[in-house]
């Protein structure tokens, strides 16, 4: 039996986090939900210290605080330059893809989310 793919999903809102959390359970994902940078980046070093590392990365583009969701990605690709990475955000879709070009991320997904939309996203990265 495979086992589950991991994903790490950054976000300062709670609710989204609930709420993408549900959806990733419900892809058969195992979750782990952040709600900052520094909480994201260690997650990160520690699944891959125990050799468990992450398969998706979803974040946020805007944090609180001194770093975003790209400032994260940069960090987190230090350690693995080869994970795949989705940025998310309330901008439109034309500024999410002028951000996922300009910070290497894989995809953009816009908010709210779709059901949909993340799904097929997902399966094309993965």
């Amino acid at each position: 039996m495979n086992p589950k793919k991991r994903v790490l999903v950054l976000d300062d809102e709670e609710m989204i986090l609930q709420l993408v959390t549900d959806i990733f359970n419900l892809m058969n994902f195992d979750v782990t939900a952040v709600t900052s940078a520094e909480e994201a980046i260690s997650a990160f070093e520690e699944a891959s210290r125990q050799g468990r590392p992450f398969d998706l990365c979803l974040f946020d583009m805007t944090l609180p605080g001194n770093m975003n969701g790209a400032d994260v990605l940069r960090q987190i690709r230090k350690i693995d330059p080869n994970v795949k990475a989705i940025v998310s955000s309330g901008f439109s879709q034309e500024d999410m893809d002028m951000v996922k070009g300009e910070t290497g991320f894989d995809a953009a997904v816009p908010k709210p989310y779709s059901i949909t939309v993340l799904q097929e996203t997902v399966q094309k990265l993965l």
